[in-house]
């Protein structure tokens, strides 16, 4: 750690240093008759730049976690959608490539959600099976590299005399496959280890889940990754983010928190309810939660910066999850922290309430003064659980307001009154600044275009118009 920050400190002197030799050039052309001389002593070092000046913002937008950063390879691993008969044409994606689907083998007759034994969410699909021919369902669109291992598991439950083969498919011959056999299935949902090696480099390989013999078979989950992910997360993309040498990470959102009940992605990784996000419209398997988000802090060595649903959440789940992370094993949050694995509490120190709370678009969006109540009620029930946590307000300052069109929206005026009704940061200011240590503005400019106060819209930038009057 001391080698760490010498050099980071060695690197700052830098920056000192090259506006010093800038002026000094600046000043012999101005002056080609003068002759400047600049002393630098580089023992000399003023107070280091915060660590927190560069950081990250991790958010559940569509699947881009999912499939960013975690290395979860399958899609609908929890069976949230039907299976289907034929797979669909591929449409455009908006935030990621579209979902892969399950789809059948055999007659579909066969195969049913069943919700009167499911493992987790809402049902499990059930496959009748035959001695005639081969049931279940399939994914493709994997990618496989020649030799890589690939590993994951399943978790079945079945009746009858059934045999489920479990086959990773990377050609059409017999010898481009390998299958996994899993017989003695029981009524009760067991898990079962996968692991492959890839015989072939593909973007097309596909996982069978096929079941023999006459009885049937429901399955609960299935996870496929590469053996070589990190704790869950996908080896080469935490190479490159810890490049970034960012500070701090904030999660898990962004207009996603406004919707997430943080309890579901908690606990057991596969019996987590798959769960439609009613922001942005795409299935969340809630495979990473609140733990997996502090092992990804862990890996990278960022501090960890927590939203707490302040739009259809309440204060009770923010003080809940304040103690699920930080709480001792004597409370009842705390308690439960560890028996998910994680003994040691977390000592996250960055709290924020609520995202873009001034947003109309935000879930659960309300007009300022009341706000500033939902405010304060959520910082005194984090408080009373750790009083040490920094908390973060969610701000916009006139000048986002207006460009935004919020404050249009809200007061019928294009331009934000300061103090007035539609200054959020100034409300916050004003009502709850004994319950925020830090305040979090978000301001979105677009290329190309600017804010017309004559109009009250974004309009495009005239490219002979003068930057200045």
């Amino acid at each position: 750690m001391e080698n760490h920050m010498k050099h980071r400190t060695i690197k700052r002197s830098f920056f000192w240093v090259l506006p010093l030799l800038l002026l000094g050039i600046t000043m012999t052309n101005a002056q080609p008759s003068t002759t400047v001389e600049a002393s630098i002593n580089a023992s000399e070092t003023h107070e280091p730049v915060s660590d927190y000046i560069y950081g990250q913002f991790v958010e559940h937008i569509g699947d881009i976690v999912n499939d960013g950063i975690w290395a979860e390879m399958l899609d609908s691993r929890k069976f949230y959608h039907p299976i289907l008969e034929e797979k669909p044409e591929q449409e455009e994606g908006g935030f990621r490539a579209p979902a892969n689907r399950w789809i059948a083998i055999g007659p579909m007759n066969a195969i049913s959600l069943d919700s009167s034994h499911v493992f987790t969410g809402e049902h499990s699909p059930k496959v009748a099976t035959s001695a005639q021919d081969k049931r279940g369902f399939w994914q493709d669109r994997l990618s496989l590299v020649k030799g890589k291992e690939y590993t994951g598991r399943i978790v079945l439950a079945g009746e009858g005399d059934v045999t489920i083969h479990a086959t990773l498919v990377w050609g059409e011959g017999v010898d481009e496959q390998q299958t996994i056999k899993i017989a003695e299935l029981t009524k009760e949902y067991q898990t079962y280890d996968l692991s492959y090696t890839a015989g072939t480099n593909t973007n097309n390989a596909r996982l069978e889940i096929i079941g023999s013999g006459n009885g049937a078979f429901w399955t609960g989950a299935v996870s496929l990754m590469p053996g070589d992910n990190v704790e869950g997360f996908r080896k080469e993309v935490l190479a490159v983010l810890k490049s970034l040498n960012s500070g701090v990470y904030r999660f898990p959102g962004g207009n996603f928190v406004s919707g997430h009940e943080w309890r579901h992605a908690i606990g057991p990784i596969d019996k987590r309810p798959p769960i439609m996000d009613p922001h942005w419209g795409v299935v969340q398997p809630n495979d990473v939660g609140t733990d997996e988000f502090l092992t990804l802090t862990r890996l990278l060595d960022v501090e960890p910066y927590i939203t707490v649903n302040a739009g259809f959440g309440d204060a009770w789940s923010a003080k809940e999850q304040v103690e699920y992370v930080n709480g001792s094993t004597d409370t009842r949050m705390g308690k439960m922290r560890a028996e998910n694995g994680h003994p040691e509490p977390y000592n996250v120190k960055f709290w924020g309430v609520g995202n873009e709370a001034w947003g109309s678009w935000q879930m659960g969006a309300m007009s300022l003064d009341q706000f500033v109540i939902k405010h304060n009620l959520f910082s005194k029930a984090m408080l009373d659980v750790d009083p040490s946590i920094k908390l973060i307000g969610s701000g916009a300052m006139p000048d986002a307001m207006t460009c935004s069109e919020e404050s249009l929206k809200r007061t019928g005026k294009i331009v934000t009154e300061y103090l007035g009704e539609a200054d959020w940061t100034g409300g916050l200011f004003q009502h709850s600044l004994h319950n925020m240590d830090i305040i979090s503005e978000h301001f979105y400019a677009y290329a190309e275009r600017r804010f017309d106060i004559e109009k009250g819209e974004s309009v495009p930038i005239d490219p002979n118009e003068p930057l200045t009057d």
